[in-house]
């Protein structure tokens, strides 16, 4: 995979800024593979483990993207502090796990803990992350569609005609037909995202 341009990285970071629902979509295309390769390199960190630790990173920089900042390193690097940091938590709290289970002495609470609406949030998002995505690679979309999508996703299916012809790519187009293929292509790409949508509901079920 390319790396992405500062340019890119910077107009991403203003999406994550703004809030743009499918901008952290597009970090996880953008830096799930290099973040795996660079945790893999930690000793102990392979597998789900660094699977999980790069997710954690990436929603971790969705909750506060002002803590990044464009001028102190790259995007890349922050989330591999992130990743990195997460998975040395994680072996410290598997360690000491395991040193409690093989301890005979050791003290088994006998009611459920308060259950952690935030963590099950958390959680939550990235079942639906990893999902998407997963079929958005799986379907092998060209990258106009993939742009139409963001459109009807972040613009909450209103589909401004401007911008769908924007990120179809016909605004070269004279007006009549521009109109037709914003169209024809926003009504393909609704009923796509609906059988996105209706496989992550068969899949919960």
């Amino acid at each position: 995979m390319t790396s992405p341009s500062r340019q890119q990285v910077e107009q991403l970071h203003e999406r994550m800024l703004s809030h743009d629902p499918t901008a952290t979509l597009d970090v996880f295309l953008t830096f799930m593979e290099p973040l795996l390769k660079a945790l893999e390199r930690k000793p102990g960190c392979k597998g789900l483990a660094a699977y999980d630790s790069a997710i954690d990173a990436i929603l971790e920089y969705r909750d506060k993207p002002r803590s990044y900042e464009l001028q102190r390193g790259t995007l890349l690097t922050f989330l591999t502090v992130i990743a990195r940091r997460n998975a040395q938590d994680d072996y410290r709290k598997d360690s000491a796990r395991t040193r409690r289970e093989q301890n005979p002495q050791a003290v088994f609470e006998i009611h459920p803990p308060v259950p952690n609406t935030y963590l099950e949030d958390q959680v939550d998002a990235k079942k639906q992350l990893e999902r998407l995505a997963t079929r958005i690679e799986a379907a092998g979309l060209p990258e106009r569609d993939l742009a139409g999508i963001r459109v009807i996703i972040a613009t909450e299916n209103r589909c401004p005609a401007e911008q769908m012809a924007a990120a179809l790519g016909v605004s070269h187009l004279p007006p009549a037909a521009q109109l037709h293929a914003v169209r024809r292509n926003t009504d393909r790409l609704r009923k796509r995202l609906k059988s996105f949508r209706e496989e992550d509901i068969d899949v919960e079920s």
